[in-house]
């Protein structure tokens, strides 16, 4: 067991340091992607300080509010997309035929979809994200308490496993399909907008959806409603709602395996 778990670490970091040096092969793109990734992220919180200083708080929540719920979704979005943006792309995989070396090596499947590429780029994400949440943080009053950072630790760790639930369940769909770009989008935009702004400000439909169905309202808003004391609209939940988060995404996680373990039986190869 212990000589099995050495050699997956092993592994993992082989795999690690060859994306690195990929990604670093293009000093270029490298520059454009840490101009370009905080260029979006502050613009959507200057944004929000436009939508509320010119119009009104979003259901009560104002600018230092909106502003901790926006940065806490952007670092979990930002460690999803270094360790697991493959699985946006498993569509391509199954066409162009990359798919089939997973299956001949004697590994995992999936160990290999996820650590075949680390996405050190995506680093980039989780700089602006950190920046706008601990801006957030000191504006809201945030209380930077032994037993609140063990909660925010579980809540990034819940929300990177509920963001790789989502993507690798729409992933599978290629085994079928063959083509899923267009959901990926899709999901990336529904994400975008469900942890920007909070859930509250939603028809009671869509806070049951984000809420039961696709939980992605426990990645940023349910567990800032903890952190600042603020009412999580009409629905209620019991107990706290911060530590709902790592026990929400581990389920989701263990079901989206369960999911991809289905569709690689319907894998066709690519064929020609």
């Amino acid at each position: 067991m212990v000589s099995s778990i050495r050699h997956y670490v092993s592994v993992a970091a082989c795999f690690a340091r060859l994306a690195i040096q990929r990604q670093l092969e293009y000093p270029l793109f490298l520059f454009s992607w840490l101009l370009m990734i905080p260029i979006q992220y502050f613009s959507g919180i200057w944004m929000l300080k436009i939508i509320v200083d010119r119009f009104q708080p979003l259901n009560g929540w104002d600018f230092p509010e909106l502003t901790f719920l926006y940065g806490l979704g952007l670092i979990s979005h930002g460690i999803f997309v270094v360790f697991f943006i493959n699985t946006w792309h498993i569509d391509n995989m199954v066409i162009n035929g990359a798919f089939d070396r997973l299956l001949l090596r004697p590994m995992n499947v999936f160990f290999q979809l996820v650590a075949s590429y680390v996405n050190f780029i995506g680093l980039i994400d989780c700089i602006p994200g950190i920046i706008i949440f601990i801006y957030g943080c000191q504006l809201a009053g945030f209380e930077w308490t032994a037993f609140n950072i063990v909660k925010l630790l579980l809540v990034l760790l819940g929300g990177v496993f509920i963001r790789a639930a989502l993507f690798i369940s729409l992933g599978t769909i290629a085994f079928w399909t063959k083509r899923n770009a267009s959901m990926v989008s899709f999901a990336l935009a529904m994400l975008e907008r469900g942890t920007m702004y909070p859930l509250s400000i939603y028809p009671n439909v869509i806070q049951v959806l984000f809420t039961f169905l696709i939980p992605i309202g426990f990645i940023s808003f349910y567990p800032a409603v903890e952190f600042l004391g603020k009412s999580s609209g009409g629905l209620q939940l019991p107990l706290s709602l911060a530590l709902w988060t790592p026990a929400i995404g581990i389920v989701c996680f263990l079901l989206s395996q369960w999911v991809f373990r289905i569709g690689m039986k319907s894998y066709e190869s690519a064929g020609s």
